[in-house]
């Protein structure tokens, strides 16, 4: 099931968070005065979120948030491809793939956070 898939790699960027000081450095940076940053993720009927904390921390969490910072809306694939690199972001917004409501500057930090997790892997 591919919906598992994109939430086991938001699970994997939570541990790898965890266990390296330099995502935890960014993270803060991201955030910077801000309580957080709530990002939902909507794709096939699954609703989920993760949450970047002014403490360095990022977590995944079940269900939907009341108010996220930005939320992505697309089939299981096309998230997966774009969080692995595999897709380019915006090719899926010009096919009207994928939809992204909000805050969607928020994507470029999550596109770097994403980028140096899978670096130091």
């Amino acid at each position: 099931m591919s919906v598992q898939k994109v939430k086991q790699f938001m699970q994997m960027l939570q541990l790898k968070t965890k266990q390296d000081p330099s995502l935890q450095d960014f993270l803060k940076k991201w955030v910077g005065p801000y309580d957080g940053k709530i990002l939902q993720v909507d794709t096939d009927g699954v609703h989920f979120y993760g949450v970047v904390s002014k403490d360095g921390t990022f977590t995944i969490h079940d269900g939907e948030y009341p108010s996220p910072d930005v939320i992505y809306r697309a089939p299981s694939e096309i998230l997966l491809g774009i969080f692995t690199g595999k897709i380019p972001f915006m090719e899926p917004i010009r096919k009207w793939e994928m939809i992204v409501m909000g805050a969607a500057h928020e994507s470029v930090p999550l596109s770097e956070f994403i980028l140096q997790a899978m670096m130091g892997m």
